[in-house]
């Protein structure tokens, strides 16, 4: 089965990108921390099994750009994300991947740069199984999803920014056979960043090589405490 594993990713301008942290920091230092978090979340697909990896960039032209932050993390396929709803963007990405000749896709975003390589290929696997899979995030919404060729695409009409995401995406699909991945957290708050600075800390401290570029980050940040 051809796997394909696609990151969302915006080009890191300063008040374009992670502008809810902004009360703590300014939207240089939030450009610098998303940086961080696509360079973690970039290293995690590398280390996937996948045939085919790409990054899907918005806006258009900002290739160049994201290629060069993203070289030290991986060798990776560089595609534009249409125009529309969030929605209409990854419903695009992941039929243009299966388009290319993938059986299965995983879709993820880079708000969750420590999320385990292992559930990224939990994922691929229970699509041999089922149509769709879920990672719920605690937030209401999820990290992930993945589908298989012939699979119905649920996310048209999801009010996406809730905390009905997860909801309304399994109403959408049907009766398509799902898999949910274990739940995982997204960063978009300084409470939600100063848990995961916590939490990097004590996987650094087991042992574990992750959030490599993020931790250093949040390190010199004046976060909150974590909620």
């Amino acid at each position: 089965m051809r796997r394909c594993i696609v990151l969302f990713a915006k080009k890191p301008e300063a008040g374009k990108v992670k502008t809810r942290l902004e009360p703590v920091c300014t939207p240089s230092e939030a450009a610098r921390l998303y940086r961080a978090f696509l360079l973690d979340t970039a290293t995690v697909i590398s280390a996937a099994q996948a045939e085919e990896k790409v990054i899907a960039y918005a806006p258009r032209g900002a290739e160049d750009s994201l290629s060069d932050l993203l070289c030290e993390a991986g060798s990776f396929t560089y595609v534009a994300q249409c125009d529309g709803s969030l929605g209409e963007r990854m419903q695009n990405a992941i039929e243009s991947a299966l388009g290319r000749g993938a059986e299965c896709v995983v879709l993820l975003g880079s708000d969750s740069p420590d999320v385990p390589v292992e559930y990224v290929n939990r994922a691929f696997e229970m699509l041999v199984e089922h149509s769709l899979v879920l990672g719920p995030s605690t937030d209401g919404g999820y990290y992930l999803i993945g589908l298989r060729r012939g699979a119905r695409c649920p996310l048209s009409g999801v009010a996406w920014s809730t905390g009905d995401v997860l909801d309304q995406t399994l109403a959408a699909s049907g009766n398509q056979s799902f898999g949910l991945l274990p739940v995982w957290y997204d960063v978009d708050t300084p409470q939600e960043a100063a848990f995961l600075r916590v939490h990097l800390r004590a996987q650094r401290l087991a042992g574990a090589a992750i959030g490599r570029y993020s931790l250093p980050v949040l390190e010199q940040m004046a976060l909150p405490s974590p909620s």
